[in-house]
């Protein structure tokens, strides 16, 4: 199981970091060998920053998946303002979100602070986010909502994309899992972004799941403890 594991894992982040490294290594030897206008120049170099962004999260997620496998990612669980914390996250998510899409946050004003790990909370909200962009290829409002839900606060990210098929919702959160394997959807990806934001969740003592309908895109909710 490990060593099929271990050729799952080459196999995937292999083919996902050589299609946005070859697309830097072209726009590159372009931007050298070619008297560019104005216009192609930007173009080509929106393309290195989009694609080197894209490079960074695949490692990010790799580092993250590694340290969870081995064990060696302490968590501190402190008080944290769970809505100024997904501001953010948003707020930085607005700057590379495609055309045709927008975020929104929609919450209550009296959303008791809760009991989290900041870092863990931030990848959660940032993996669930990009989820969301990822599979919105039309574009569409991706909204996040969080409320207070019984000694929890509950964070939802509802996207209006693709749609989760109900034979995979369970096994969207296992690691290496991808809705769309052989790229049919045109959906990239390593498959690691849920599991970490299940085992991170897990982690700070809280429940994630989704709920969704097939071509009418999904909600990915998690709740955490409110602190005392």
């Amino acid at each position: 199981e490990l060593d099929r594991l271990k050729d799952e894992f080459v196999a995937v982040a292999s083919h996902e970091l050589r299609t946005p490294l070859a697309a830097v290594y072209g726009a590159a030897i372009t931007l050298r060998q070619q008297d560019l206008d104005t216009k192609a120049r930007d173009s080509m170099l929106d393309l290195i920053f989009h694609q080197s962004d894209r490079l960074a999260r695949i490692v990010n997620d790799v580092l993250w998946a590694s340290q969870l496998e081995s064990g060696r990612l302490g968590t501190t669980i402190e008080k944290c303002d769970g809505v100024e914390l997904a501001d953010e996250v948003l707020v930085e998510a607005r700057a590379r979100l495609p055309d045709g899409a927008s975020l929104e946050l929609v919450a209550s004003g009296s959303v008791p602070a809760v009991e989290a790990d900041v870092e863990k909370l931030r990848r959660v909200l940032v993996n669930l986010v990009d989820n969301a962009v990822k599979y919105s290829p039309e574009g569409g409002r991706i909204r996040v909502e969080i409320e207070p839900a019984d000694g929890h606060v509950r964070f939802a990210v509802q996207d209006e994309g693709l749609g989760i098929p109900a034979s995979e919702q369970e096994r969207i959160f296992d690691k290496f899992h991808r809705l769309d394997p052989n790229l049919q959807r045109g959906v990239s990806g390593t498959g690691l972004g849920l599991y970490i934001c299940r085992e991170l969740v897990l982690q700070m003592n809280g429940r994630i799941w989704v709920e969704s309908e097939l071509g009418a895109g999904a909600t990915f909710s998690f709740e955490l403890p409110v602190a005392d």
